[in-house]
């Protein structure tokens, strides 16, 4: 049955987030601090200095080459008959998924349809993490897992982010060309929408596959080295964010929005919290299901 029509009744969601041996939820355990640590101040900085869509656009095409290479590295081992990792791999990915021509939408759109400008990482942290990608998981296969979580069901979040009222309310979307809010979500947001019917049930569906896959076909061993190659995966997102901070610093500290933070944290904490509440109610339900 079609994963953008299958609906799931209360006792097919699984796991349950009471679950301790499920590996999703051993990831999201051990990677706590490292993702509290991740949203301290330089990552709220840098996100309001994302109304810059030239800011935006270098952002979108660092996260563009870890997904592309993700998949590049999946696909081919789809493509490997032979590998006892090729069943589990292909039960757990959904097509719907895939990133990489979703991302090259965007880009193309925020540069102006000049593609030799981003189909290439130039960033050293970018080059560090596509490269370790390859490497690790032509050694290992069975560690897309990390990747397949951490990095695909972030997206869900995000997207809903992206798209939703609170964007306007934070400025926390780039603005280009006199274009206006609505115009830009249309063109430059393919990245963060999926292609299917109900959102949720799609990214239910995605976690029930996930657990039903690894629950009995990964050694212990191999869950740790997931678990280990998760907690990478968030070091290096926040390496590549701070890179990218650094190389527009100037351009940053030009910006309102980066003095307003950098001297007024507290006040901008609060703000933040405010939006955060306002918005609690509407988006609670998707995104802890």
């Amino acid at each position: 049955m079609s994963t953008t029509t299958t609906k799931l009744n209360q006792q097919e969601i699984i796991p349950s987030r009471t679950d301790v041996g499920a590996l999703a939820n051993r990831i999201n355990m051990e990677t706590r601090s490292l993702h509290n640590k991740i949203d301290k101040l330089v990552t709220l900085k840098f996100a309001l200095a994302l109304r810059d869509y030239k800011i935006f656009r270098q952002g979108l095409q660092s996260f563009y080459h870890v997904f592309a290479t993700i998949e590049e590295c999946l696909y081919k081992q789809l493509e490997n008959e032979d590998s006892e990792w090729t069943p589990l791999l292909r039960n757990v990915w959904k097509p719907e998924m895939a990133r990489r021509e979703k991302g090259q939408q965007d880009l193309l759109f925020y540069y102006d349809g000049r593609k030799e400008k981003f189909m290439t990482p130039i960033m050293p942290a970018q080059i560090e993490f596509v490269n370790h990608i390859r490497q690790v998981t032509s050694e290992k296969p069975y560690l897309l897992l990390a990747y397949l979580h951490v990095m695909y069901l972030a997206l869900f979040a995000g997207g809903r982010v992206m798209r939703s009222s609170i964007s306007r309310a934070t400025g926390l979307f780039p603005r280009k060309d006199g274009l206006s809010h609505g115009e830009i979500v249309k063109e430059g947001s393919n990245f963060f929408s999926f292609d299917v019917e109900d959102e949720n049930t799609f990214r239910l569906l995605y976690k029930r596959d996930y657990e039903l896959q690894t629950r009995n076909n990964l050694t212990e061993e191999q869950k740790l080295e997931i678990i280990e190659e998760s907690k990478y995966i968030f070091q290096q997102n926040a390496k590549c964010v701070i890179e990218l901070e650094h190389h527009n610093l100037s351009r940053i500290k030009s910006k309102w929005s980066y003095f307003f933070v950098t001297r007024g944290y507290y006040i901008a904490i609060a703000i933040f919290f405010v939006i955060a509440l306002v918005s609690l109610r509407r988006i609670y339900s998707h995104v802890i299901a």
